[in-house]
């Protein structure tokens, strides 16, 4: 019986690993350019909850405008020229929530950014906690370890994919750093060269005009 349960959990880890790619993924880029803005639909229930975070990966001063409406057209949250943020809140009433992403103050820089969404589809994931104790049959059993299974490596590839975002958009600072430093090293020593060239050949003139007149 135990080699039973053990072959069905293996089972179990390896249907969700298939079928991880294929589930939702909530992980999305994308581009805006110029005084573009991008914006998205969310429909909660009451007390529903959405978490979300995003991250500029590339463009300009990496910072991008944020917000996010309620189904009445108030702003809920809002950030100007950040370069990524976290948010999360419970819907306060039933209906269709916007968040935008705006580079409307931008006027030639495109922007590409990176964002994570965790809506309704995850509340499931401790309704099935609560209720697994609850379940005798080994059939609804399996089935329920299977989703939470398979939220969990949702939920691990969302936060892989947005932390690989960010040390992407760190590593592309720090070598654009690294290159502004290195041409300025660059140009200092030509300038220090230059002014080594010109002082001996000025002194050399000096001193040869000196010469000239004592002669």
């Amino acid at each position: 019986m135990k080699s039973l349960s053990l072959i069905a959990a293996v089972a179990a880890l390896l249907v969700c690993v298939a079928v991880a790619p294929v589930a939702a993924f909530n992980t999305f880029t994308i581009t805006l350019g110029p005084r573009q803005e991008n914006c998205f639909n969310e429909h909660l229930q009451a007390h529903e909850r959405l978490d979300l975070s995003y991250e500029v990966a590339e463009g300009g001063s990496l910072d991008i405008d944020f917000v996010i409406y309620s189904p009445n057209s108030r702003p809920l949250y809002n950030l100007n020229g950040e370069s990524f943020a976290t948010f999360g809140f419970n819907a306060e009433v039933e209906g269709t929530y916007v968040y935008c992403f705006s580079n409307k103050m931008s006027a030639s820089s495109e922007k590409k950014l990176s964002f994570t969404v965790h809506g309704p589809d995850e509340k499931w994931k401790i309704e099935e906690k609560e209720m697994k104790e609850s379940i005798d049959d080994p059939t609804d059993n399996l089935q329920s370890e299977m989703r939470i299974l398979d939220s969990g490596i949702k939920a691990i590839r969302d936060e892989h994919a947005f932390l690989t975002a960010r040390e992407r958009r760190h590593r592309a600072t720090a070598d654009s750093t690294n290159t502004r430093v290195l041409y300025w090293s660059l140009v200092q020593a030509l300038a220090l060269i230059g002014v080594c060239f010109f002082q001996i050949t000025y002194l050399k003139r000096f001193f040869e005009m000196r010469g000239g007149r004592l002669v």
